[in-house]
């Protein structure tokens, strides 16, 4: 799961339109899960009545998309969706929450025999619906069920950064004298976004932050305001930011420039930055991609180790492709069949 996950934030980061990183994320999901449709959805007043906003179907799945509906057993779900817990049903003719009359109909007709239900909870309220289908009986593992939890939560905080981002462009075209109304004018994302978002004068102070700061790293909007942006990055980061930073104030944008921030409490993040200059100013967006480091680093590990041992083994290890030719071969091939492993490559398992 750990390799899906990053191959899935790089696809998703060049991506800015929702419909683009939801068609992809769902196509994903769909094909690694074995399912026959993946959807999200917006709540918005009414649990039952969702808005439909992508579908991904493997091109069996019967029905539209958008006849897919919650229907009368959506208060037995209610309360766990609203937690942002997970549903899982992996029969709906079987389970109580679901083999109602009406919703039965329902599932026949759409050819759904077992779902995920994932759902994604902000501020108390149910936000969003990222919906699994399966047309036949399945039991639901803990990790599939974990997998497309990480998957909601990575769709739902890119769509949230690519509606902030677009905003910051819109507010990095004004003049200073609108920036606090601009900044207004972000609403609810400004206020929600996952991701840092701040407004840098040329003499290296923030301006202006939105409450992710504070979330991700500990400082008030206040701190971040009086405090020069240099202090809070990581010593062996200093020199590449300083030469970001130079360029910035000669009207270069930054993008996707990774460096360290430091946490209030201790400890450091690393964060991806967009830094686009305007006039006196700099826009910025972060993405806290500490996480997606750490990952990387335990994936890179196990790939050393496994050269390690491909190396160090005593036994031959070697690989062959479709035509039976040696594409790979383990350095013990010369103590056991005398042959180096650059002399194997190529040549065929019958010669």
């Amino acid at each position: 799961g750990v390799a899906f996950l990053l191959q899935l934030e790089r696809r998703l980061r060049p991506l800015h339109d929702t419909g683009d990183i939801l068609a992809l994320s769902a196509q994903m999901l769909g094909q690694r899960l074995g399912a026959q449709q993946v959807a999200c959805f917006d709540i918005g007043q009414a649990l039952h009545a969702p808005t439909l906003q992508h579908a991904w179907s493997d091109g069996l799945a019967s029905g539209a998309a958008g006849e897919y509906f919650l229907g009368d057993y959506a208060a037995s779900l209610a309360d766990a969706l609203a937690a942002g817990q997970a549903v899982a049903v992996s029969d709906v003719a079987s389970d109580p929450r679901t083999a109602l009359p009406a919703a039965l109909a329902a599932f026949t007709r759409l050819g759904i025999r077992a779902f995920l239900n994932i759902p994604i909870a902000k501020d108390g309220r149910l936000a969003a619906l990222f919906v699994v289908h399966s047309r036949a009986a399945r039991l639901w593992r803990a990790d599939e069920i974990e997998l497309a939890i990480q998957v909601s939560e990575r769709v739902w905080s890119t769509i949230v950064r690519a509606q902030a981002e677009e905003q910051l462009r819109l507010l990095s075209a004004g003049m200073e004298r609108k920036i606090a109304e601009r900044t207004r004018e972000f609403g609810r994302t400004w206020q929600v976004s996952p991701d840092l978002h701040g407004v840098l004068n040329l003499d290296g102070y923030f301006e202006h932050s939105n409450p992710a700061w504070q979330a991700t790293l500990g400082w008030s909007e206040e701190e971040i305001r009086t405090t020069k942006f240099f202090n809070l990055i990581h010593p062996d980061d200093l020199p590449r930011t300083y030469a970001a930073w130079d360029a910035a104030s000669q009207g270069q944008p930054a993008l996707r420039f990774e460096n360290r921030y430091r946490h209030k409490l201790g400890g450091w993040h690393w964060l991806s930055w967009v830094a686009v200059p305007e006039g006196d100013k700099v826009y910025c967006s972060a993405r806290d991609i500490t996480v997606e480091k750490k990952l990387e680093a335990e994936l890179a590990a196990r790939n050393s180790e496994r050269e390690r041992l491909w190396r160090s083994a005593q036994d031959l290890m070697v690989a062959i492709d479709t035509d039976g030719c040696f594409t790979a071969v383990n350095p013990a091939s010369a103590a056991i069949l005398g042959w180096l492993p650059e002399e194997m490559l190529g040549r065929s398992l019958f010669d």
